[in-house]
């Protein structure tokens, strides 16, 4: 996904109507005849909160055009796009925005978005796919990245990585979580799959609800500036989380559950109580968190975004209200009850660097310039622990990546200053080099002054 994403039209620049008008007509000047235009990344939070309308997408003309917003939990649709769909009726966990009239807007909203829409949008081609997993691991050695755990469908495991991987053309190492969540779960299929260090499935996921940015996370209280307090989704919605999680562990595989809100993290937490005795969930993003249950997570693997903080920081202050603000983003309390951080990109949602994620983490700067929750700021030195052994020992207590020791991967990656000691505050560092297995895979170009 990450490198499909590359090639489409990016609107996290837009800062309304009139940007969504010139991004999407500047795109559709270079698209074929009869392709669909698909973009992704549009934040309300940047026009003080209008939801868009299938109207925004009217530059894209007859074409068929979907625009994902940042958080890939709502989907705003053409007219093109909802004469193909079925918009009747809400499913299970999902919403189909409506008009005062009754008729739909073209925002489609979680599952209305994955179950309604997801199967009517034209697959990429084996070729196109084969082409994004090496356009995302070029862009992924530029920023220092050197493994990754990916959430990936089982397909695209089978069909692209790895073939990618036999063939010695998966430059990033991998270790993926599956995404396929239908039971029966297809355990046969994953063990299939040879495992080294380049490639090896090591768990399944599920999605316990949804983002504070869509109003969909499930929250103890409800929302400051909207109205319910968000919902449960999929396994934990039909309150088979537990039994999920159950057989994911029989089977020898590390079970990833999506939790934003309070109330899924605490639902994930008490399947995990009552199934996990080696501690091997991970809790997935973990943006809001009960204080009474902090010391529940001694042990236990915490895998958050610090780039999410810089993003979303600002909208929580309004959507969860100041009383709340010592539930958002609880870096260094997580680290205070024992909890074992490992940190990520969320990559296509936010931008892979883990550079940015660092600097996020460690001053509190958000993309509004503004410093929130600095008692939470981490030290450099925990913000890149989280980042490296915390990642690795996430990902199956892989003890030989992640560092740099003796009996390790020869993984490791050159920076243009000593990032314990320099001012993140002021600019972060530069990935000069990225080596994977002892070879030089990135090297910047260096910028010579002239006279």
């Amino acid at each position: 996904m990450g490198g499909l994403s590359l090639n489409r039209l990016d609107l996290s620049r837009a800062r309304g109507r009139d940007d969504f008008d010139r991004l999407i007509q500047e795109r559709c000047t270079k698209l074929p005849e009869g392709h669909w235009l698909e973009a992704f990344g549009w934040n309300d939070a940047n026009w003080l909160g209008e939801k868009p309308d299938h109207s925004w997408l009217r530059a894209a003309g007859d074409r068929p055009a979907i625009a994902w917003r940042c958080d890939q939990h709502v989907a705003l649709v053409n007219h093109v796009v909802m004469r193909l769909l079925d918009l009747q009726t809400d499913p299970v966990g999902g919403k189909i925005a409506r008009d005062a009239a009754g008729s739909p807007t073209g925002l489609l909203i979680e599952q209305a978005a994955w179950k309604i829409l997801m199967p009517r949008i034209p697959a990429p081609t084996l070729a196109q796919r084969q082409q994004a997993c090496a356009e995302a691991c070029e862009h992924l050695l530029s920023l220092g990245v050197t493994a990754a755990g990916a959430m990936e469908y089982l397909d695209d495991i089978e069909s692209v990585l790895a073939p990618a991987r036999d063939m010695h053309a998966l430059c990033v190492r991998v270790r993926a979580t599956v995404l396929d969540r239908d039971r029966p779960l297809p355990f046969a299929r994953a063990n299939a799959i040879r495992s080294d260090d380049v490639l090896s499935i090591i768990g399944f996921k599920s999605f316990a609800d949804g983002t504070l940015g869509s109003s969909t996370a499930a929250m103890i209280d409800p929302y400051s500036d909207d109205t319910g307090s968000g919902s449960l989704m999929e396994h934990a919605l039909a309150d088979q989380l537990t039994p999920w999680m159950r057989e994911v562990i029989a089977a020898g595989y590390s079970p990833a559950v999506h939790a934003i809100g309070d109330r899924a993290l605490d639902e994930v937490l008490r399947s995990a109580m009552a199934t996990d005795a080696m501690r091997i969930v991970r809790f997935e993003h973990a943006q809001t968190v009960d204080p009474d249950s902090l010391a529940q997570f001694n042990g236990r693997f915490v895998s958050m975004q610090p780039f999410h903080k810089a993003t979303d920081a600002p909208l929580a202050a309004a959507r969860l209200g100041p009383h709340r603000q010592n539930r958002v983003f609880q870096f260094r309390e997580f680290l205070r009850h024992g909890a074992r951080l490992a940190f990520g990109s969320d990559w296509p949602i936010v931008t892979a660097d883990p550079l940015a994620g660092m600097r996020a983490a460690i001053t509190g700067i958000a993309i509004d310039g503004q410093i929130y929750g600095a008692d939470q700021n981490l030290t450099a030195h925990e913000a890149i622990t989280a980042y490296t052994s915390g990642a690795a020992d996430a990902l199956g207590d892989w003890k030989t990546a992640g560092r740099i020791n003796q009996g390790c991967l020869a993984d490791f990656v050159v920076l243009d200053r000593n990032p314990l000691t320099c001012d993140w505050a002021s600019e972060a560092p530069r990935v000069m080099m990225t080596i994977v297995g002892g070879e030089v895979r990135y090297e910047a170009r260096l910028r010579v002054k002239r006279a």
